[in-house]
């Protein structure tokens, strides 16, 4: 009895984990038809902006991966977007122009080159790996103490990436990176990293990373390690942010450590805010918005003429904007847009469900969670 028990335990298990994973990545595809949509009405005319979007929603998603489950707000992650940029650049540069790019680059690497995907691969888990190595000390913190590490973590990668010319050009520009990223590559990805981003916050992995965040002293007591529950969040978020950062990479194709430090870390985190840190669909939403309202407004820098009104250059407004934008959230409604709500898809459900007074509840096959508590994630598991 016990072992059927079990098995039927596993597999509501398993079936919570594909609904909670089919909310975001549904919202995911309906994010690239829309993009896609758009090159097509606008002829292709606006391709870079769709670009960036959905690269800036890869960085995105990979930042509410730790900050989300972990509740530790990072000023450090553009350093894994550096890191995968550069290790996917060093790679994927064609081999006759490394002696000209990187002329003391050690041996194994100079006659090196990848294609697309293992330079992606090569970006994330480079960036995977120094989270491994730095998070175990890092994530003993908690509060702005965390955070101010974090900061720490992205002057330490700056200075590595500008002193360590063998593999980086130093502080000068790094270039020959073959511009392959395209709207396949950019949204097929964005499809990946949201599957398993969603995968980990339904997971017990991150149903132990929120137990912690929402009171460490009774997780611990209930076994949960404080520091193994943050790691794996903390790997995951920078493997995605390093592949978000080898697609920048071969996006510019030419780039310096200063392309990776403290002012981008300024957009994401207004990005995240905006949409809301503890939902994967607020991340995708505070992407798109930021991401199409800079690039608005950075047409406004350069002037604009609408039809007999001429408007004349207003340098800086983006990110003078982009700060009434944080202000304006962390005072009204801090929880973002969306919150901690995802879009669940649910065919288990009926339909519709009548309520007591004849209206109609979000019952049916497409429902909002709200996933703010660890209790709301995954019913039937403890922490």
């Amino acid at each position: 009895m016990r072992v059927v028990q079990l098995r039927q335990d596993r597999a509501s298990g398993r079936a919570s984990l594909l609904i909670g994973v089919a909310g975001p990545v549904f919202v995911a595809g309906l994010a690239t038809l829309l993009a896609g949509g758009v090159q097509i009405l606008t002829n292709g005319g606006i391709y870079d902006i769709v670009l960036l979007f959905g690269i800036n929603a890869i960085m995105v998603v990979g930042y509410q991966v730790f900050v989300g489950n972990a509740g530790i707000v990072s000023f450090g992650h553009v350093a894994f977007m550096g890191l995968g940029a550069y290790a996917a650049g060093i790679v994927s540069v064609p081999s006759t122009l490394k002696s000209t790019v990187l002329p003391t680059v050690p041996h194994f690497l100079a006659h090196t080159q990848f294609g697309m995907l293992p330079s992606l691969l090569i970006g994330g888990v480079t960036a995977a790996v120094f989270a491994l190595v730095a998070g175990s000390a890092i994530l003993r913190l908690s509060g702005a103490a965390a955070s101010i590490a974090t900061l720490g973590l992205l002057i330490i990668v700056n200075n590595l990436l500008s002193n360590a010319a063998a593999f980086t050009n130093g502080p000068q520009s790094f270039f020959g990176v073959p511009d392959t990223t395209n709207f396949a590559w950019v949204f097929v990805s964005l499809i990946v990293v949201v599957a398993l981003s969603a995968w980990l916050k339904w997971s017990p992995l991150g149903l132990r990373a929120r137990a912690v965040r929402e009171n460490t002293v009774a997780a611990e007591s209930s076994g949960v390690r404080r520091v193994r529950s943050r790691l794996w969040p903390f790997i995951l978020s920078a493997f995605i942010t390093g592949i978000g950062g080898a697609l920048y990479a071969h996006d510019l194709t030419a780039f310096s450590p200063a392309s990776f430090y403290v002012p981008q870390i300024v957009g994401i985190l207004a990005m995240a805010i905006l949409g809301g840190l503890n939902s994967i669909s607020g991340a995708l939403t505070g992407a798109a918005l930021i991401s199409f309202l800079n690039e608005g407004l950075r047409r406004l820098e350069t002037g604009v003429t609408i039809g007999p009104v001429h408007i004349g250059p207003a340098v800086g407004i983006s990110q003078a904007v982009l700060g009434v934008v944080l202000i304006a959230m962390l005072r009204w409604r801090p929880a973002g847009l969306l919150g901690a709500l995802e879009l669940e898809i649910d065919p288990r459900r009926p339909p519709r469900a009548r309520d007591v007074d004849g209206g109609e509840t979000l019952s049916g096959a497409l429902n909002v969670k709200d996933a703010s508590t660890p209790t709301g994630d995954l019913p039937g598991r403890a922490p």
